[in-house]
């Protein structure tokens, strides 16, 4: 048993050593894995240390002192979403995480207690048990990271992806380009430009679409159908014809002549 889940292990972690981690490059200076690689594979971690980053999401109140260390008394438990999760969906939004937790006594404990939806941290964990198919992870360090989500971000790019799929997608690209700032997550940043310049493309605007495309393509250069798409746009703004503007007229009037 231990033999298969060391290859299990090992087959899991082999990507990593090797991996371009995109978006998340310049967030993390240490190794880390996704909380979706620990969810698909829980039994090859149990026992493991692991750090991986979350959006924080709330306070809960699970325990199972029967089954595994964690009972109320000692321990604050708390759900949070993969750092990826596409919150503006409805489905991921509600599908946090919330078998997270950490010892009353720990000095990080204070930070979770007051920790707001959205705040983003760098966990190092202990995958203490695994119960009905579910890892339970102990939080023994926290580091928090500096950019966010935030609720208006996440209303606009809402109501732009329903604009988007009833194919409004003029007024699609406005909203995308108008959620963007540069205090998001490089890869919430990543993903608005890809939008707003894919809808602008989409409405036929496409010297508004190559900035975001631009963009887009440097974080995502792996991605091919958002390259044929930024050389679609500059091959169409070539086609558009050239105004020439035409030369001012300028037009003098003489002076009325006055006599002695």
């Amino acid at each position: 048993m231990k033999t298969i889940l060391m290859t299990a292990m090992l087959a899991i972690l082999a990507p990593l050593a090797v991996a371009d981690n995109g978006w998340w490059d310049d967030l993390y200076q240490e190794k880390t894995i996704s909380l979706e690689q620990i969810l698909a594979h829980p039994q090859a971690f149990k026992g493991m240390d692991v750090t991986f980053a979350v959006q924080f999401h709330q306070l809960g109140q699970i325990d199972n002192p029967y089954y595994t260390r964690f009972e109320k008394g000692q321990f604050v438990n708390f759900a949070a979403w993969s750092d990826s999760a596409a919150l503006w969906d409805k489905k991921a939004y509600g599908a946090d995480f919330p078998y997270l937790f950490i010892d009353r006594i720990a000095k990080e404990s204070q930070t979770i207690l007051t920790a707001s939806p959205y705040d983003r941290f760098l966990v190092t964990g202990r995958v203490s048990s695994v119960f009905r198919g579910k890892p339970w992870i102990e939080v023994v360090g926290l580091k928090a990271l500096d950019k966010k989500l935030t609720e208006p971000t996440l209303i606009k790019m809402v109501k732009a992806y329903k604009l988007k799929k009833a194919k409004r997608f003029d007024a699609a690209a406005t909203e995308f380009n108008r959620a963007t700032n540069e205090k998001l997550p490089v890869g919430v940043q990543t993903i608005l430009n890809k939008e707003a310049g894919v809808c602008f493309a989409a409405a036929r605007r496409f010297k508004d679409a190559l900035v975001p495309l631009e963009k887009a393509v440097i974080l995502m250069p792996k991605d091919k159908d958002l390259q044929k798409i930024l050389a679609h746009c500059r091959k169409e703004l070539k086609k558009a014809p050239v105004v020439k503007p035409k030369p001012a007229v300028i037009e003098i009037k003489e002076s009325p002549k006055t006599g002695l």
